[in-house]
């Protein structure tokens, strides 16, 4: 068993000069771990080493992993726990969306990749690094996770892994990729996601230091940088490896709904039929939607004596938490005339959708 010697103190990261090593506690780098979960540093340096990269429990009601690895000459220790109920949630989604970005920035598990991406944070500011050397050192953890074949651990080509997942089970260069993307997403270091034939990697925002190759999205550059075994360079892909492009993918959440409504008569006066709204609308995106409105748009083709349509309705709703069914049931009210009225479900931060809709014919007398 390979033995480290570390300092385990209240800072993030510890950092041991050659001349005091003497001084410190003997760990094994299974052991190391801070109170609080976050990194720190196991001297000596890198002179060749290979310490376990991945260790994991699940006694309780957490899996407790401990990641291990090595960036700037330095070995790296952090030790997470993942709540078995999140895994869990993540494990019982879908795994069918294609929109790859959408699974770094789902909202449950962004606590846990935040308190990760705080570590690098913070060590990073204490050691005066820069975005750039911080986004390296992400890269660098994603290589610790263990690299498994969908096809051997889950029975399918294809199954994308959500962060929490990642960090339990380890995955492929696209678990990876998307791990290293909520991370920095997380840190606010602009990247996205590449998607090759048969390979995904994390294109980082030039820094001006980056060299080899490059793809442009949105007119900005982002350099390779992969995370499979061996790709330890930016902009350098493996000669092995098809760069036939499939798709770019930004780092950004984004909400998604649908609706189910159905409407009912419940009256009328002079003027007005009053109908209840009935239903549910599912944002079964990324992300909460925020301010979330139903809009009733009515339309006249009659001829009746006022002509012109009335104004909008304006149901709000709120905020609708990612994976959720808001139940609907609400009052909108048509005049005595022909036409057709348009439900809209809208908000601050996803595209409107045209939900539901239906047809009237009333007459005045």
């Amino acid at each position: 068993m390979a033995v480290c010697i570390a300092i385990i103190s209240a800072c993030l990261f510890h950092y041991v000069p050659p001349e005091y090593v003497k001084k410190t506690i003997v760990y094994t780098v299974r052991d190391i771990m801070s109170p609080d979960g976050d990194i720190v540093i196991v001297y000596p340096p890198i002179t060749g080493a290979n310490p376990e990269r991945f260790k994991l429990s699940d006694e309780g009601e957490a899996y407790n992993i401990t990641y291990t690895w090595s960036y700037d000459r330095q070995i790296y220790s952090y030790a997470a726990e993942v709540p078995l109920e999140l895994f869990n949630y993540y494990q019982n989604k879908s795994h069918t969306r294609r929109d790859y970005g959408q699974y770094a920035v789902s909202e449950y598990d962004r606590e846990l990749v935040q308190k990760l991406a705080g570590s690098f944070r913070t060590h990073g500011d204490k050691n005066r690094y820069s975005e750039e050397e911080i986004a390296l050192n992400v890269i660098s953890f994603v290589h610790t996770i263990p690299y498994t074949y969908d096809i051997e651990t889950t029975g399918f080509e294809e199954y994308p892994r959500y962060p929490a997942e990642t960090l339990v089970e380890g995955g492929d260069c696209e678990d990876r990729a998307i791990l290293a993307a909520a991370v920095l997403y997380e840190l606010d270091i602009d990247c996205i996601l590449i998607h090759l034939k048969n390979h995904m990697a994390v294109g980082l925002k030039d820094s001006g230091n980056f060299t080899g190759k490059s793809y442009k999205y949105n007119d900005t550059i982002y350099y390779y940088a992969g995370v499979a075994d061996g790709e330890t360079q930016i902009g350098i892909i493996s000669p092995e490896t098809d760069t036939t492009l499939i798709g770019i993918y930004p780092i950004e959440q984004n909400p998604v709904f649908s609706a189910k409504l159905n409407q009912y008569m419940i009256g009328f006066d002079d003027d007005s039929y009053k109908y209840v709204l009935q239903g549910n609308i599912l944002n079964s995106g990324s992300g909460n939607g925020k301010n979330v409105t139903l809009r009733v748009e009515t339309t006249l083709t009659g001829n009746a004596q006022n002509s012109e349509n009335p104004p909008d309705q304006l149901i709000h709703i709120g905020e609708v938490p990612e994976d959720y069914n808001a139940d609907i049931e609400v009052i909108v009210y048509v005049p005595r005339d022909i036409g057709y009225t348009t439900i809209y479900v809208e908000g601050d931060n996803f595209d409107p959708i045209d939900a539901a809709g239906f047809y009237f014919s009333f007459s005045r007398v």
